[in-house]
């Protein structure tokens, strides 16, 4: 599953991850082992662990010990042989700290607030070490961005250091990157002319991806001049996958950063996913099932809540219900229904939006 959740911070927009713990009350559902990848990518490891210890092995396939192995030698019992694609001492050495970090809090329950003041001196004894000696600690302190981009030119690589994903800071690492011109068209008649920026042979894909073996991890991400594209994630360019799931979902944020400038990570997010559900003719139903499993009535998380309010909106004005769950109800539906129906919703939040204020309008579906 390839996330393209995104959100701004510093000029970037960042994939975004939503990641916290699940209350203690909530029952967590163990009937399909692949279930734990949901809980991995909030980084609640308590649920994914209770799912892992309730999963025999003889009724696993060998793929599925195999992930259940690596999760007790990566996160419980620290014997994991990991493979960081590089042999660069310095570059490893970053990557641990990020690990460690992200460790210390999905695992050894370190208080956010803690863990961020640690990590946050760590990151500047590493940059004062390794790229700027000369700088006091406070300059250091204000000039994370630049500094880490510093590093990664020196080491001919490319990168995003201490950037939060959900709340937790994050690495994104790459080596080779291929930059493209696309023109895109959206559903409510904008084209965008953006440049598309390639990016192959990660060390780091951010840690969803270090938390769920890979099986879920950002897809790409938008700054306000460019996309950015984990070319892996994607199949043939000329597929819907890649053309509405990603260039159209992150080409909405494009356009909406210029239109809407401070509007907050849920609306914008439910506009793009309404314009993948408006465009899409072959994935429509897989779109749906991935907002459907990945959704969340909660505020406090932006993606699966925009993720909520789409089929939620798309519930009542289709199925005449709160909130369908059921997929199979849904692919009774048309396409070409699904399609038409998202649209309108895309241009109502437009209309609301723009009556609130395009350019100071910060959100409308948490208010409502």
């Amino acid at each position: 599953m390839k996330l393209l959740w995104s959100f701004l911070l510093g000029g970037i927009c960042f994939v975004a991850i939503a990641q916290n713990k699940i209350p203690p009350h909530t029952k967590i559902d163990s009937s399909n082992f692949d279930k734990l990848y949901p809980y991995a990518l909030r980084g609640d490891m308590r649920a994914v662990f209770e799912i892992l210890e309730m999963a025999h092995d003889s009724s696993l396939t060998q793929d599925q010990k195999n992930t259940k192995k690596g999760y007790y030698q990566r996160f419980l019992y620290r014997t994991e042989d990991f493979n960081y694609n590089t042999d660069d001492p310095v570059v490893m050495d970053l990557f641990k700290r990020f690990q460690n970090y992200w460790r210390s809090i999905i695992i050894e329950n370190v208080t956010q607030k803690l863990a961020d003041s640690l990590f946050r001196g760590e990151m500047t004894y590493f940059l004062k070490k390794y790229v700027a000696p000369d700088l006091s600690i406070e300059r250091i302190d204000k000039e994370y961005y630049t500094l880490f981009q510093d590093f990664f030119k020196s080491k001919d690589m490319h990168g995003i250091a201490m950037g939060k994903t959900g709340h937790l800071f994050d690495l994104y690492l790459w080596k080779d990157q291929e930059r493209k011109e696309y023109s895109i068209d959206l559903p409510e008649g904008q084209t965008v002319e953006v440049p598309i920026v390639f990016m192959r042979n990660f060390i780091s894909n951010g840690w969803s991806h270090y938390t769920t073996f890979g099986h879920s991890f950002s897809g790409g991400w938008a700054t306000s001049k460019e996309l950015f594209c984990v070319e892996e994630s994607y199949g043939p360019k000329d597929g819907e996958e890649f053309l509405i799931s990603y260039v159209s979902h992150e080409g909405q944020h494009f356009a909406d950063y210029k239109i809407f400038p401070k509007l907050k990570q849920a609306d914008l997010e439910f506009r793009a996913k309404l314009t993948e559900l408006s465009l899409a003719r072959e994935t429509t139903y897989e779109i749906l099932k991935k907002f459907i499993t990945n959704a969340k009535n909660d505020t406090s998380y932006a993606h699966p809540y925009a993720n909520y309010r789409v089929i939620e909106f798309l519930s009542q004005k289709i199925m005449k219900s709160d909130f369908e769950p059921d997929l199979e109800k849904w692919k009774r539906i048309s396409t070409k229904e699904i399609n038409r129906v998202a649209l309108k919703l895309l241009k109502e939040h437009s209309k609301k939006l723009k009556s609130m204020g395009a350019e100071s309008v910060e959100a409308y579906i948490t208010t409502i």
